[in-house]
This record gives C-alpha cells, sequence and structure tokens, in this order.
C-alpha cells in the first residue's frame, strides 16, 4: 500500500548545506527544478520542427493562446497533453527519438539549476520524474546529468505505423499524485532520501522523500 501524502512545509534549496542528510537516493522534477526554465514549450517546439516540419511548428505557435487557457485554468495534465498531440501526432516515433537524443540535449545543458544539480549529482540512485514525455528527455538526463532512470509520460505509437498517435498511455501525463505514485512503484519500500520540486503539483510525491526541497 503506498504510504500516506504528508501536510508539511517545503524549505528552499538555498537551505540545504548537504551536510546532515544521507545522499543516497533522489527523485527530482526537471522543468523549474533541475533546469531554469519552467517551461517546456521551446523543447518541443525544437522537436515538432526536426522531427516534424516548419508548418507543424507554426501550428504548434499558434497553438499557444489555447495551451496556455487549459494549463492554467483547466488543468496542467490537460494542457501537456495538448503539447504532446500536436507536437507528435503522426511522426514516426525514430524520428522523435533521434531528435531528442540529437537537438535536444545541448539546449537542456544550458539551461541546468546550478544548486539542484549539485544536490542531485551527489546522490548515488538519481531518479528524475517529469511530466515531459520519457523519450524526450531520457538521453539528456543519462547522458549529460548521470541519471539512473526517468519516470515520465509515455507517449501512444501506433504498433503497425510506428507512428506516435499523440496520445499517451495509462496512467496518463505525470503530474501531482501520478508522480507520487511513479516514484512509489520505482523506489518501494525504500523511498528517496530527496524530494527535488519547484511548484504545487510536485508536492506530492515530495511529501514521501525523507528530506524535500523546493525550488523557487
Amino acid at each position: 500500500m503506498a504510504p500516506p501524502k504528508l501536510k508539511r512545509n517545503f524549505p528552499p534549496i538555498t537551505e540545504y548545506n548537504g551536510t546532515s542528510s544521507p545522499h543516497e537516493s533522489v527523485a527530482a522534477d526537471l522543468d523549474g527544478t533541475l533546469l531554469i526554465s519552467r517551461s517546456s514549450f521551446p523543447y518541443f517546439m525544437l522537436v515538432a520542427v526536426e522531427a516534424g516540419s516548419l508548418l507543424r511548428g507554426f501550428i504548434l505557435l499558434l497553438s499557444v493562446p489555447f495551451i496556455i487557457f487549459a494549463y492554467l485554468f483547466v488543468s496542467e495534465s490537460l494542457g501537456i497533453q495538448m503539447l504532446i498531440f500536436i507536437s507528435f501526432a503522426g511522426l514516426q516515433f525514430d524520428d522523435i527519438e533521434l531528435a531528442s537524443r540529437a537537438v535536444l540535449p545541448r539546449f537542456y545543458a544550458a539551461d541546468v539549476r546550478r544548486e539542484s544539480f549539485e544536490v542531485f549529482d551527489r546522490c548515488k540512485r538519481k531518479v528524475v520524474v517529469t511530466a515531459n514525455p520519457t523519450v524526450m528527455v531520457d538521453a539528456f538526463v543519462k547522458d549529460y546529468l548521470g541519471g539512473d532512470k526517468v519516470l515520465g509520460t509515455e507517449i501512444e505509437m501506433n504498433s503497425k505505423t510506428k507512428k506516435a498517435t499523440g496520445f499517451v498511455k495509462k496512467p496518463g501525463v505525470l503530474v501531482g499524485d501520478l508522480k507520487r505514485l511513479a516514484v512509489v512503484k520505482e523506489f518501494g519500500d525504500e523511498l528517496p532520501d530527496f524530494g527535488l520540486g519547484d511548484r504545487k503539483t510536485d508536492h506530492d510525491f515530495m511529501s514521501i522523500c525523507k528530506v524535500w526541497l523546493l525550488v523557487y
């Protein structure tokens, strides 16, 4: 049975001195936490253009007001689902993966938040938990950040055409409680020593970690 969510205050990461807590494992959010930017839109745009076309990128750009409205006033999950659908629907999965490996890492690397990465890097077992599609961030997390695994949103692929449908696999976009459940499933009884996040929807998974640090 999953551990209960605890009501806690989350101290800023700048208050952590790195001397009093163990450095065994960490579960960290990506956008706004390990990365400075809180928005993943520029990275979706890059993949949409590189794996798709300039026309797809233009359509994605025109869709921004609708995506922002959905994200802010309906749900974070819906906003990200719209990003995924417009960016990936109909593209070959291999092309998405190639663009994510060849193009994105150098842009991600220029956006790394130093204080978060220092905590992340000290730990032996490093897991990133993110609403972003796993295929987009896996190469960067493992090759550049030295992470062990990405718990991210899995995009659905047509098994015959090998093209992305634009939808996501169950349990859906990894936000809020779904992040917590993914961390519990991955770590089992040995829950992470550190939980790093930057927004309210990260509190669910952070609250089950031994040390919780919020990035402002």
